[in-house]
């Protein structure tokens, strides 16, 4: 188990146990590939009224049950756990909308699942390596089995401001999702960050983009239109937060891209923008990388400008 797994497990279950252990003296737990590699969940669990039960296809370390048929649990009868947990074990399951209808049948009413998976990564077959898993793959799973979403994400990071312990090559999916009857209470997200790693080549770090928005927009000192700095994914994504109407025109320094259009909006170039800034807020709309080169660039031009990765 690599650590940064063992972490968002560990902050998962901090962040919702208010809830799921609420007028319960003992809360029985099910972990789905529990056998003891580099690690277990079971130390997150030390509280005396967990009943943890560990459950693999193979005997051993940390494994109370091993079932028949890794489709069916004939071994566990229904509503039986309060939680259900599992990490780095569904990008090797073949069919996972059987495991997690499985998961639905021996939770509780109420009970609660949370599920950790990579999104990138090496393969590693054990036996087989068949998926990875974003935010919508994984609320897909949840939907096939009638539980409600209450979190998903893709190498989501705390503000802690320790990066690197949550952060590797994996880039763990996270699925929270609960059984029927549904709490009422509307619960804050428990991850203030996404850190993910495209395929592309680099990497860069964000919040939840509506989030990241709301944040930048807020910084600006005076009412003004607003331009975006980058006529590309991000600004296309920002726009649609946004909204069309509050935004004037992009800017951007391609030249294959400046005097066009993009999502219905002119692109012009940073030296006429420059021109005019006074008249308007500026968010730029880039990588991370790309974002503090062109801050620093419009600040040295006396124009004011936010980026979406200041926390």
């Amino acid at each position: 188990m690599h650590k940064s797994s063992y972490l968002r497990m560990e902050h998962l279950i901090r962040h919702y146990e208010p809830y799921f252990t609420q007028n319960k003296e003992s809360i029985k737990v099910l972990d789905i590939g529990s056998y003891d590699v580099n690690g277990t969940y079971r130390q997150i669990l030390t509280n005396p009224r967990y009943e943890y039960t560990g459950m693999d296809m193979a005997a051993g370390p940390n494994v109370d049950i091993v079932p028949k048929d890794i489709y069916h649990w004939d071994e566990i009868a229904d509503e039986t756990y309060d939680l259900v947990l599992s990490g780095q074990v569904f990008e090797h399951i073949e069919y996972p909308w059987l495991t997690i209808r499985e998961i639905a049948r021996v939770l509780k009413p109420s009970g609660l699942c949370i599920l950790i998976a990579p999104s990138s990564g090496m393969e590693h077959k054990a036996p087989k390596d068949c998926y990875r898993y974003y935010a919508d793959g994984f609320a897909a799973l949840a939907s096939w089995a009638d539980l409600k979403v209450w979190h998903t994400s893709v190498g989501g990071v705390p503000t802690t401001g320790q990066l690197d312990d949550w952060s590797d090559d994996w880039n763990d999916g996270c699925l929270v999702a609960q059984k029927m009857p549904f709490w009422i209470e509307t619960i804050e997200e428990p991850f203030a960050q996404e850190k993910r790693f495209p395929v592309y080549g680099f990497r860069d770090v964000y919040k939840l983009w509506e989030a990241a928005v709301m944040r930048a927009v807020q910084k600006f000192e005076t009412k003004k239109p607003v331009v975006l700095f980058g006529a590309g994914l991000i600004g296309s994504i920002v726009l649609e937060i946004m909204g069309a109407e509050n935004v004037q025109y992009f800017v951007d320094h391609s030249s294959t891209k400046i005097g066009r259009e993009y999502r219905g909006k002119q692109i012009v170039s940073a030296e006429d923008y420059l021109k005019e800034s006074s008249k308007y807020n500026c968010l730029i709309t880039a990588s991370y990388a790309a974002s503090v080169e062109i801050r620093q660039e419009l600040e040295s031009a006396g124009a004011q400008c936010a980026i979406l990765y200041d926390i």
